[in-house]
């Protein structure tokens, strides 16, 4: 046998030029594959994954039905890149019920280094390893289901927003106490320009250091809007065509930082919830609520952009919230939500009770009817909140549909979402994402699986 072009329109794009036949599931020819069910599987793929893992599986099918071939003679694509790439992408199988493809066999048709063997993905990332940070040149729809620090969260926003440069960009609305850049990553037809009639949205992440899988879940939004977009995607083209979205994933990088410090798996509730300066972000905006409850017996009065009572600058105010209020100031939001961890509900304000003791009671702005229909949006399309079986993380929302009044829950001041809503007229509703605030890697893609659509069904009620 002696090598031949590659002449398989699915395979054009691999590292090599030529190939051998018989291939390793012994097929004699490029006809013979082309009308195999291997060849047909590694097409749809993408599709059946919804674009997890690809192109990286469908070159690695490639490298088994088209190997690599050099002086007429067949080199096995290597093990270590099979295995690592199987222990990332097996829960995109596992969450559509099928078994990793037989001919993608790690031991029966990849060889280990020492034999001599060809990393079939070293165009896609040169020599990084997949454990390692996201190089430039891996496509975004390759979403890598891990913990990032600070510097890689930075970088990979980056390097999305550079593959799509015509709909996105990043910026900073300020820094950390630390001096982190708290960075966006804004996704719209004009990026880094306001248009009219074009709403404003917004996701926070990690407000409380020790709540990490917003920031990860907004990580992991941001890489695939840019790539479903490049892909034709006619709901995301739609969404960024007509919105102007904007990600911030960590607001409190310091506290993260020190959460991370304990690692995965820890379920702490203290250690790093608070910035550098000791401060909780969700209590350190301005009390408008009690001055609301005030206004609500007069007549006539607004409960709309009230201002900041000037007493409220003589506490102890962090950066962090400082840059988020002139973020505010700076563009006119009109949807938000901010995901938080530790359980799985949707509240919306307001968050401080009625009552004078503080204690928990259901306190709804004018705008209940709408708070509840946006808070309904995102559980109803979250497969375990809405799931009237689950028993949850500790709480019990089931009765409710899995959203409450956030003072009915639990009551407390200087809240960001009661300050949205009551400063800038922005509506703003709080997820909790999951039942742990710093969860296993391995965890990860089930999370980003339940919380996908609800993000996306959300952004659409914009």
């Amino acid at each position: 046998a002696k090598c031949v072009d590659i002449a398989l329109s699915s395979c054009t794009d691999v590292a090599y030029t030529q190939t051998i036949y018989p291939n390793f599931l012994d097929q004699k020819s490029r006809e013979v594959i082309e009308y195999s069910s291997e060849y047909i599987l590694i097409s749809v793929l993408h599709n059946l994954l919804q674009g997890e893992c690809n192109p990286d599986l469908r070159l690695l099918g490639c490298s088994v039905l088209a190997p690599q071939c050099e002086k007429d003679k067949v080199i096995k694509p290597c093990r270590h890149v099979c295995e690592n790439l199987k222990k990332n992408c097996l829960p995109a199988f596992d969450a559509i019920d099928m078994a990793w493809p037989y001919f993608l066999d790690c031991d029966r048709f990849f060889a280990e280094e020492e034999e001599g063997c060809f990393d079939p993905l070293a165009k896609l990332r040169g020599e990084v390893d997949v454990e390692e940070d996201l190089p430039s040149d891996l496509p975004a729809t390759f979403l890598q289901f891990k913990h990032h620090s600070y510097s890689q969260m930075v970088s990979t926003l980056k390097k999305t927003a550079s593959k799509c440069s015509h709909i996105a960009t990043t910026y900073s609305i300020g820094r950390s106490f630390e001096g982190k850049d708290l960075f966006v990553i804004e996704f719209s037809t004009k990026p880094g320009h306001h248009e009219l009639l074009k709403p404003e949205f917004k996701y926070i992440g990690n407000m409380h250091g020790n709540e990490v899988v917003g920031k990860e879940l907004l990580i992991y939004l941001a890489q695939y809007l840019c790539s479903e977009y490049l892909l034709g995607n006619p709901r995301i083209q739609t969404l960024i065509n007509n919105t102007r979205i904007h990600l911030l994933p960590s607001l409190n990088p310091d506290g993260y930082e020190l959460a991370a410090e304990e690692g995965a798996g820890y379920n702490g509730w203290v250690i790093g919830r608070q910035t550098a300066q000791n401060l909780d972000l969700n209590r350190n905006f301005p009390d408008l609520t009690s001055e609301a409850y005030r206004r609500a017996g007069i007549r006539g009065a607004r409960l709309d952009h009230i201002p900041i009572p000037q007493s409220y600058w003589w506490g102890k105010v962090a950066p962090e919230t400082k840059a988020v209020m002139k973020w505010l100031r700076s563009i006119p939001f009109v949807l938000s939500a901010s995901l938080h961890g530790g359980e799985l509900v949707v509240t919306y304000p307001y968050d401080y009770s009625r009552h004078p003791m503080e204690e928990k009671m259901f306190s709804p702005t004018p705008d209940e009817k709408m708070f509840k229909m946006l808070a309904k949006a995102y559980a109803d399309a979250h497969p375990v909140i809405s799931d009237r079986s689950e028993l949850r993380c500790g709480g019990n929302f089931v009765k409710r549909g899995g959203i409450i009044n956030g003072a009915e829950w639990y009551s407390f001041t200087g809240g960001m979402a009661d300050f949205n809503y009551l400063h800038t007229n922005c509506f703003e509703v709080t997820v909790e994402v999951g039942c742990e605030k710093f969860p296993l890697e391995e965890e990860l893609f089930t999370i980003w699986h339940e919380n996908r659509d609800a993000l996306l069904n959300y952004m659409e009620m914009v």
